[in-house]
């Protein structure tokens, strides 16, 4: 049987049960993998009954602590822990930069952006973010307005590394990972993909297209965890067969449809810890689209810099 915490053993141990509780669930989800658990799974692995479990989850999703995917009934780091972390943690050079920069970018450009972060080995997490004056209150002439804006930077969403979305994480990584990715793929996009990676490490960020089911098909892809593995593999073959993979050099001609422009933040040990994200989600030329990139690609620079 599990030891839990209200056992006799731990009730030996000088502090508080109670408070060891929350700590050892807060621990759970906060370890090097940052896995998203169900509360059956949370129950099985730390050992609580139920009914304390669910009352210790409840609160820390108040508190903002956790968050809930109620796609997949699992529970994650939440805004509220990463945000008391961030201010805590003096050595998170990261988050010190990221907001301003994002706030620099937008008023640059005029869109939307928003910094996604690593926060485990197979997902991101959507952090600081910044919607102009003219998106957030529906006034001024683009044709996306906060509303349609707001699926790319909600707060602490959580976005899967799945293929072919969050491809400015995997192009920087040994290739050993980067066919691990790519064997998600449906075969018959595979091809594409390994062109695309060699692509935007050679450009330096990542286009996503714009299609009108683009937001439906990455929270598809996100949620997939609640599905059986075998239709999970199904719809997600589907989901990326559907679609078509960034631009490679020779389709950059004419108007360009992109939902984001993503650049790659770099630490000091040359692995991708997060990407800044220009927003766009409209046409440009390909003028427009060299000098949003180029801006992109200078801010990620910049956050860079301060973690070499």
């Amino acid at each position: 049987m599990t030891q839990t915490v209200s056992d006799p053993a731990d009730a030996r141990q000088p502090g508080s049960p109670p408070t060891a509780r929350v700590i050892s669930i807060v621990e759970l989800l906060a370890g090097p993998d940052q896995p998203s658990l169900t509360l059956a799974e949370i129950v099985r692995q730390i050992g609580l009954s139920r009914a304390t479990a669910h009352a210790i989850v409840g609160e820390l999703v108040t508190r903002g602590w956790l968050v809930r995917d109620p796609t997949s009934g699992t529970y994650g780091l939440g805004p509220g822990f990463v945000t008391m972390a961030r201010t805590a943690g003096d050595a998170d050079h990261l988050g010190r930069w990221a907001g301003g920069a994002a706030r620099e970018l937008s008023d640059r450009t005029g869109f939307a952006c928003f910094v996604a972060r690593r926060t485990s080995p197979d997902a991101i997490t959507v952090a600081d973010h910044v919607v102009p004056d003219h998106l957030a209150d529906h006034s001024g002439g683009r044709p996306t307005d906060a509303g349609e804006a707001s699926p790319w930077f909600r707060f602490g969403q959580r976005i899967r590394l799945r293929p072919p979305i969050c491809r400015e994480f995997i192009a920087w990584e040994p290739e050993d990972i980067r066919a691990t990715w790519i064997a998600q793929a449906p075969e018959a996009t595979r091809t594409r993909l390994r062109m695309v990676l060699d692509v935007i490490v050679e450009r330096g960020y990542s286009i996503e297209r714009m299609t009108d089911d683009h937001v439906a098909m990455v929270d598809a892809l996100s949620s997939l965890d609640s599905m059986s593995d075998r239709l999970r593999a199904k719809v997600g073959d589907l989901l990326t067969e559907l679609s078509v993979i960034d631009y490679l050099p020779d389709e950059l001609d004419g108007e360009i449809a992109a939902v984001t422009i993503g650049a790659p933040i770099i630490d000091a040990s040359r692995r991708v810890v997060a990407s800044i994200v220009a927003c766009p989600n409209t046409t440009l030329s390909v003028g427009e689209l060299d000098d949003l990139a180029a801006a992109t690609r200078s801010a990620a620079d910049g956050i860079s810099s301060h973690l070499a």
